[in-house]
């Protein structure tokens, strides 16, 4: 599809690189100005030239969450318009800020994306991605609302009501996650509904999916499959756009990507709230120079494994230490307990020991339902307790 921002998307090598030195350039002088941490870090180091990249300090995320909620803005709250929480190492929350210009740059990224998916202001699109990334869904909206397209400003909670949407309101793209679209496709088969009948004509998945799983989801609702790679630190989505080809090309005039030790490692360098320098993604990935045939001319990008445990319930993130927070809240902490994540929700096996032992079986279900109800109020993820016996002391 036609790029939406053609002197960015397929700037020649020479100039972009240009324009990314001068941008890196105007961001260390940002982060000396204004964020403490930063001026500590970097000293006296400077930046002539792009070689130099990998002689500047490194940001990790455990420096995110040290910093809660506020401490590596940039700018003076007064100026930050929207805030929003992801989920940062070993689950701890992490606040990511935006000013009015990011929000617009923002818009503008999504955009791009949007449109490698030919979406036009003639498409109505319909969002599905769960309350647990709003954050995601507005910026889908933003880039969606620029190309003039129509928003339902809906996210129906049940597959039954999001089947009566796809047929009474005509979207003609869905963006869902995975989970999501293949419970679609199942309860479309159990209503004997056919796909054709409906109007979609492309999905955008929020995450990378394998192939055999993109073409079951689009011959599941007949329409073609994309795919969203993004990091809630850094912009999600936004990052990069998938092309025809099927590759994920950086924006780079916003973003400096490298790859160190295998973990992809990446410069925002025109965000205005929380501007990262070098930040330690905690995702494996490669980096190609390939001349892809779509014309853009950004580094393809080959996400893969998170390198820091974190776990993937219903496309939410989730850390094995959040799990034994929750736990701490209820007559099950200190208790040795193991993880089984399948069919979208999370299995907590708790290992029964004397002081777990009742007269009664009510009270083991009672206390089910009592840790199950807690998981759900706290981190708002489908959980199922299971009590298994202890293992068997050896000979």
């Amino acid at each position: 599809m036609k790029p939406f921002e053609p002197r960015y998307e397929t700037m020649p090598r020479p100039e972009l690189e240009q324009l990314q030195l001068e941008r890196l350039q105007a961001l260390l002088a940002r982060l000396r100005r204004n964020v403490r941490r930063y001026r500590e870090k970097l000293g006296d180091l400077r930046a002539p030239d792009l070689a130099a990249l990998a002689r500047l300090p490194f940001t990790t995320p455990e420096e995110l969450a040290d910093s809660f909620p506020y401490g590596m803005f940039a700018f003076p709250l007064r100026e930050v318009i929207r805030l929003h929480t992801t989920v940062g190492p070993s689950g701890r929350p992490v606040v990511i800020g935006h000013t009015r210009g990011d929000l617009q740059q923002w818009g503008r990224l999504v955009a791009r994306q949007l449109a490698a998916c030919g979406v036009t202001a003639n498409d109505v699109v319909q969002l599905s991605l769960g309350s647990g990334l709003f954050p995601h869904a507005s910026g889908y909206v933003l880039g969606a609302e620029l190309l003039g397209a129509s928003v339902i400003a809906e996210d129906p909670a049940h597959a039954d009501y999001q089947v009566a949407m796809l047929q009474n309101y005509r979207p003609t793209v869905l963006i869902t996650t995975p989970t999501h679209a293949l419970d679609l496709i199942q309860r479309l088969d159990r209503n004997h509904t056919d796909a054709q009948s409906l109007h979609l004509r492309a999905v955008l998945l929020s995450r990378p999916v394998p192939p055999p799983l993109r073409e079951q989801i689009a011959a599941g609702l007949f329409a073609v499959a994309h795919c969203n790679f993004g990091l809630g630190e850094v912009l999600d989505p936004g990052l990069c756009v998938e092309c025809e080809a099927g590759h994920f090309h950086v924006h780079e005039d916003q973003f400096l990507v490298e790859v160190c030790d295998g973990e992809l490692v990446i410069t925002t360098l025109c965000r205005e709230a929380l501007p990262l320098l070098r930040y330690r993604t905690r995702v494996a990935a490669r980096l190609r120079q390939d001349r892809c045939p779509c014309g853009r001319t950004g580094v393809i990008l080959e996400p893969g494994e998170r390198l820091d445990g974190r776990l993937s319930v219903n496309e939410e993130p989730l850390y094995e230490n959040q799990i034994a927070e929750v736990l701490n809240h209820t007559r099950l902490a200190g208790h040795p307990f193991s993880l089984e994540i399948t069919a979208g929700r999370v299995i907590v096996k708790v290992a029964l020991t004397p002081d777990l032992f009742a007269d009664t079986i009510w009270f083991l279900q009672k206390l089910q339902y009592e840790v199950e109800a807690e998981f759900t109020a706290r981190l708002g993820i489908p959980t199922e307790v299971r009590f298994t016996h202890p293992p068997r002391p050896g000979p």
